[in-house]
């Protein structure tokens, strides 16, 4: 997965939280253009654990 807004790798961004959730955990990241994204993280026995985003990033109000 990559920024929608800079292209920058989704792996390399800085982890705000990680919070346990009924499906997995809910991971926010920030990345190095600003925009925080929102990812649900599993872990299934035949795949591993598998990170999709959950929120596109809002746009930037600056």
């Amino acid at each position: 997965m990559r920024c929608t807004r800079c292209g920058w790798p989704s792996d390399e961004a800085a982890v705000l939280s990680t919070h346990r959730t009924s499906e997995g955990w809910v991971r926010y990241r920030r990345c190095i253009c600003g925009d925080v994204s929102i990812e649900l993280v599993t872990l299934g026995p035949a795949d591993g654990t598998r990170a999709e985003s959950v929120r596109e990033p809002a746009e930037s109000t600056r």
